[in-house]
Formats: structure tokens, C-alpha cells, sequence
């Protein structure tokens, strides 16, 4: 289908107005493409390939090795039996299917079995309160709900009777609580799979189906949230479709049928949805989920079996894996540890010579290929041996890390995007840098508004990929997405002489001291973490103050199942503090806190009437790494004046991380108001 709904304006914030697309704009390649529905665009690839492999997950007991593997056909068709299971529970055309679950193949099938029945798809992070899942679904007019489990499904049945729309609640993954396919609007998955149903449904099914249109909505994004609560982004499926195309000309080297993705980020986000979803069918590519302990320890054992040839991951994914080989080099021989130092060395070397436009010595090329023959075991110990193609984005990725893992022969490509967007706004994959986010994708113009002497500005940009709206807010949809069509990001950057976009901070985050400074936090917190690399998480703090003072978090183990911080220091906080003469390995014993302080959303409070001490040579060390960071101040006004540390690293367990990993730093500084009234008196 590719007729288009009649519209007037080109954006909405109903889930039952469609909008106007800017067809004549982003040059050749924009017009080429066609306007198309997801459905659409899911029978295309599904119909080409059908025998091709599409999806694969862990099923113990399942088939010799304990995997299950779908190729393109079966996946259409779990699609369609997903779209008559939801028909049968009660969804309403334009209403929404709100998926509260961890990645797995029935989000798929759930979420294109909801477009092809003309109904919007909403994803909610698991981790979310009962209360935000009551916010998203509220919002996003949702007449089913499809949960994970039962901790899950408990969320929601605490809700149902606040949701007078809500229709049906499916539960995927077992055990199930008794009043599940008992009690009216409470259903399984799994039996839900197995009925057969009429051809009177099948028939509703195509003539919903035949209804869609490419200018509607067909997905809600709720931002993270972390002032206010979460916005319900409206993109449609020509914003969707449009975005996964563009981005899938700026990757190169694409072979068709033979690429393989890992799906472990949240769905709910944007980055996965492009990335995993679509991008994988764009390639006609094989999905491997991962388990729900990827992000604390398992991601690696599904690396090994998926070998995939494309990776996305938010910095502190690639931060966790650079933790575990930095801690496994630390327990090697001498030796061992001298010849990868050396290694990782001659590759950086080689990279960043091809990097800089050069032609490397026949000496540099011999070293660079002995080189890599010692760092390839440790890119196959990852199950990264296979990749191509490895992405970054969703926040700042430090230098250090950049050329970490440009040692292993992994040049990191940063990119920009926003779930305004659609997701990819800029992609840096013939990477000849390491400092941007890369070129425009095509089909989107990109500008820096009201540039300052130095270039830097606010990133606008116009296309077809910008959304609809904000649902049911139209002031705040005018705030983001002027009429001209240019939508205002909220980030501050500038694009270098080869069109590369530098992103330098965020407009909301800029702190404006008492002098009127106007100061980006992250580049002082970058700065700070690559003097001290014992810091896992530097706040800055100076929003109209006299001065700025900064919050450190030391690097300690986590629980592997809950993610919380532990007392346990990490290997590298170990090494740093040897030279110090400090022998500590537990955070309690280096910084004189109650080793029983447990670590909650509340353990800050309790930690901030503490004053906490630490050994002086200690807090010398730190102090001496932080001017040694000033030293690269643009100004008198950016130094940091004073410093306090903190009793855990940040987290999603305990609160001041998001469920993107991002920092919620307005939780942060009500966590630690004590600490930081202390740093200015």
C-alpha cells in the first residue's frame, strides 16, 4: 500500500490524523524513494527470501544445540498468526499495543502483527514502575498490553482498573500466575499461538491491513524522561521505512542474505528498533537475541554463537567490554601483558595512519600484520571476528576508549540520532576520524543554527525522517518542529570543512554559572575521567554558581544479576591506587564508609549525611589528576574547583542511570544535594 492519507499539515499529535510528507526534498535519493507501509515493506523482503534464515534464540531442549532458527517464510507467518491472536483479543484500529518485555521473537511478531492490523506499537523499558507503565499506556491509548513474564504482568494487573481502554493483557513467557486463561482479559501466548482462527478474521485482517497508510503513525517512542514525564514520540511508517534505508546506503560492503545482528538492546528504544528490526530486514540479515542478562555478563556468549557481522552499542556496552579484557590482561604473565601492549600498539598505529589520508611504510604494514595476529584471538574470544562494522551512539564516547579498542583492530563509529528522527541522523562509517559523528545520511539536510564565531550552534535538520508530533502535545510538538520543517535537537556542534558533524554538548545540559558562562559538562567530564581512570562516573556541578565542583565515582564490580554496585573495587581501581601505596580492595575500607550502607535508590541519602573520608593521599591523587584536567580548560571559568566522592557508581539498579544508560542528572543531584551544598560552603 502507498496511497497516501489525506492530510493538511505535516505534523499531528493524534494517533488518527495522518500528515503531509516532504517528498520534494533530500535530493535524488529521497524521490526514490517510495512512500511504503511496514507490512509492505515486510512482504517484500519475506516474499524474496523466504528460505533465507531470519530469526534465532536459545530454546533449551530445542533442536541438537539448544537453538531455534526461522527462516523469512515461517517468520511471516508467525507474524500473521501474532496479527489474528491480537484481532481475537480486542485490538481496535488506531489504537495502540503497549509490549512491556525484554528482547525475544514475539516482540517481533507483536509488533508487526500490530501494524499489519492498522494499530500503533508502543514499547516500555522492563524496567519501568508500575506507575510509568501506567503513564505509557494511558498515553498511548493502548487497548492490549503484551508482557514478558509474570513480575511483569503483575505491573500491569496492579493497573487494570485505571485503564478503561485496555482490552487485553498477554503474558509470552511462563510460569503463569492461575488467572491467566482463566479471567477475562488475561491471556497466554502460547495458547493464544496454537488456536486456529476463522477466515471471517483473516478477511478483517486484509481489509485493516489495506487501510494502512505510510503518512499514519505506526510507532510511539517515550523519551527517557528524565525531566517531567516521558513524551510518546509519533514516527510513521514512512519515517520509519525512509530512515532505514538512507542509513542502509551509508553502510558498505553489505552482503545480502549473509549479515548477522545481535538484538540485546531495549526495543523500546529507536536505536534497536532501526537497527534490529529493520535494518536487519533491509539486509535480509539473521537476528540472534540475546538472553536477559546480555548487559551484565552474557552478551559475549551470544557474540560467539551469532558471529555477527554488524554491531550497535551504547558506550558503556562497549565500556563493559573493555572491563573485562582490561581485568583478564591484568591476571596474564609479564610477558603476555608486554607483547599485547605492544600489539595493540603497531594497530592503533597502522589505523590511525590510514585514518589521517597516509600511505603506512612497508615496515609500518609488517608490523601492523604481526600485530593483528596476536589481537585476533581476542576479537574471536569476543565472537567479534566477524564484524564489519562496529556503531556507537545515544551519548559521548570517550577518546580513550575510541583508541582502546582501535588497538584491537575495532574502529568505534560514532553516530548521531534521535528518536525524533526516526534514529540515524549522521553515521561515521568511512571512518577517516575518530572525533565525529560522521556524514549526514542521504536524503537529510543538516545545518548548525545561528553559529557563534567558532562554528557551533544548535543541530537543525529536515527530511523525511523527522516525526509526526508528540502525542497529544502540540505545544511541546511547536517547541521541537518549526513550520519551515527544520526540527530544533537540543544538541550543540558544529560540522568540520568535510561535513562531518562534531557534536560538543546538549543545550539543556549546558550549566550557566553565576558568572554567566555558559559551560557543556560532558567535555570537563571526559577530560577528568581520562586523567583518572580509577573515575567511573565525573557529574559536574556549577548550574548558577559561583564555581564548579565535580561528583566522582570510583570503578567497582557490580552483581552480575541485579547490576547493582558492590563494594569490591575493579581491577584497574586496584592498579591505579598500587602506586599510591594504598592496597584497599573493597570501596568501604578506601573511603571509611559502613560496609553494611546498602546500595539503594535511597543508599545516597543515607551516604550524604555521612561526610565521607578517604586516605589523604588518596584525595591528593585525585586532585593532582583534576588540575592536570583543567589544564585543558577553555577558560578560567571551566576549571573545577573542588570534588567529592560518592559511595556506588551509577546505575540502573539505583537509579541515576536511564534505561538507555544515560545520566539522569537531575536524580543525581537531588540524590546528592547534602554533598553538593557542602562543596560550596
Amino acid at each position: 500500500m502507498t496511497d497516501l492519507k489525506p492530510a493538511t499539515s505535516y505534523t499531528s499529535t493524534s494517533l488518527h490524523e495522518a500528515v503531509k510528507l516532504r517528498l520534494d526534498e533530500g535530493g535524488d535519493f529521497s524521490q526514490s524513494i517510495k512512500p511504503q507501509t511496514i507490512p509492505h515493506f515486510f512482504a517484500e523482503v519475506c516474499d524474496k527470501y523466504p528460505e533465507l534464515p531470519a530469526l534465532t534464540w536459545e530454546t533449551p531442549g530445542a533442536g541438537v544445540d539448544g537453538w531455534t532458527t526461522l527462516n523469512y517464510r515461517e517468520y511471516q507467518e508467525n507474524v500473521e498468526q501474532a496479527a489474528l491472536m491480537l484481532l481475537s483479543v480486542g485490538l481496535t484500529e488506531r489504537s495502540s499495543v503497549g509490549i512491556l518485555a525484554f528482547n525475544c521473537p514475539e516482540w517481533f511478531f507483536a509488533e508487526l502483527g500490530t501494524l499489519r492490523a492498522g494499530a500503533v506499537v508502543a514499547g516500555i523499558y522492563p524496567s519501568n514502575s508500575a506507575e510509568a507503565v501506567h503513564h505509557v499506556l494511558v498515553t498511548s491509548e493502548s487497548s492490549v498490553c503484551i508482557v514478558d513474564d509474570a513480575q511483569q504482568m503483575a505491573k500491569v494487573r496492579a493497573i487494570k482498573d485505571r485503564l478503561p481502554l485496555l482490552q487485553a493483557v498477554i503474558q509470552i513467557h511462563g510460569p503463569f500466575e492461575a488467572f491467566v486463561d482463566q479471567e477475562p482479559g488475561y491471556y497466554s501466548w502460547q495458547k493464544l499461538q496454537e488456536k486456529t482462527y476463522p477466515s471471517d478474521l483473516k478477511e478483517e485482517l486484509l481489509s485493516r491491513e489495506s487501510r494502512v497508510c505510510p503518512n499514519e503513525c505506526a510507532m510511539l517512542i517515550f523519551t527517557s524522561g528524565t525531566v517531567g514525564l516521558p513524551k510518546a514520540v509519533m514516527l510513521s511508517h514512512d519515517n520509519i521505512v525512509f530512515d532505514t534505508k538512507a542509513a542502509a546506503k551509508m553502510l558498505k560492503d553489505v552482503q545480502i542474505g549473509k549479515e548477522s545482528f545481535v538484538s540485546y538492546l531495549p526495543l523500546s528504544h529507536v536505536a534497536a528498533q532501526i537497527f534490529d528490526i529493520f535494518l536487519g530486514l533491509s539486509h535480509a540479515g539473521c537476528v540472534t537475541f540475546a538472553d536477559k542478562d546480555a548487559l551484565k555478563g552474557t552478551l559475549i556468549k551470544t557474540f560467539r554463537k551469532a558471529r555477527p557481522t554488524k554491531m550497535f552499542g551504547v558506550p558503556r556496552v562497549f565500556e563493559k567490554l573493555q572491563e573485562r579484557l582490561v581485568a583478564a590482561e591484568a591476571k596474564a604473565k609479564p610477558y603476555s601483558r608486554l607483547l599485547l601492549a605492544q600489539a595493540r600498539a603497531a594497530v592503533s598505529e597502522h589505523q590511525n595512519t590510514i585514518m589521517a589520508g597516509k600511505t603506512p611504510s612497508i615496515y609500518g604494514s609488517a608490523k601492523y600484520w604481526v600485530a593483528s595476529r596476536v589481537i585476533k584471538p581476542i576479537r574471536q574470544m569476543m565472537g567479534l571476528d566477524n564484524c564489519r562494522v562496529f556503531l556507537t551512539g545515544g551519548a559521548p564516547t570517550s577518546d580513550e576508549m575510541k583508541e582502546f579498542f582501535l588497538g584491537l583492530d575495532i574502529a568505534l563509529g560514532e553516530c548521531y540520532g534521535m528518536s525524533e528522527s526516526a534514529g540515524a541522523i549522521t553515521l561515521n562509517v568511512d571512518i577517516n576520524n575518530l572525533y565525529s559523528a560522521g556524514r549526514a545520511v542521504d536524503g537529510l539536510n543538516l545545518k548548525v543554527l545561528d553559529p557563534d564565531c567558532n562554528g557551533q550552534g544548535e543541530i537543525v535538520m529536515r527530511g523525511r525522517s523527522n516525526f509526526m508530533g508528540y502525542l497529544g502535545l502540540p505545544e511541546k510538538t511547536e517547541e521541537a518542529i518549526k513550520e519551515d520543517g527544520w526540527l530544533r535537537s537540543g544538541d550543540l556542534g558544529y560540522i568540520d570543512p568535510k561535513g562531518n558533524l562534531v557534536i560538543s554538548g546538549r543545550l539543556k545540559e549546558l550549566i550557566i554559572t553565576a558568572g554567566g558562562e555558559n559551560i557543556p559538562p560532558v567535555h570537563i567530564e571526559e577530560l577528568i575521567k581520562k586523567e583518572l581512570p580509577c573515575v567511573s562516573n565525573a557529574l559536574l556541578i556549577g548550574d548558577h554558581r559561583k564555581y564548579l565542583t565535580v561528583l566522582l565515582a570510583l570503578k567497582t564490580k557490580s552483581d552480575p544479576k541485579t547490576g547493582v554496585p558492590l563494594d569490591a573495587l575493579r581491577e584497574e581501581t586496584i592498579e591505579w591506587l598500587r602506586p599510591l601505596d594504598i592496597h584497599q580492595t573493597r570501596l568501604s575500607d578506601l573511603l571509611a564508609i559502613p560496609a553494611d550502607l546498602q546500595v539503594t535508590n535511597d543508599s545516597a541519602v543515607q551516604a550524604a549525611a555521612l561526610e565521607i573520608t578517604a586516605e589523604p593521599k588518596l584525595l591528593e591523587a585525585l586532585e593532582e589528576g583534576i588540575k592536570r584536567a583543567n589544564k585543558n580548560a577553555i577558560s578560567n571559568a571551566q576549571r573545577v574547583q573542588k570534588f567529592a566522592l560518592i559511595p556506588h557508581e551509577f546505575s540502573l539498579a539505583t537509579g541515576e542511570l536511564g534505561p538507555t544508560l544515560k545520566i539522569r542528572r537531575n536524580i543525581v543531584h537531588a540524590k546528592y544535594a547534602q554533598v553538593i551544598e557542602r562543596l560550596y560552603k
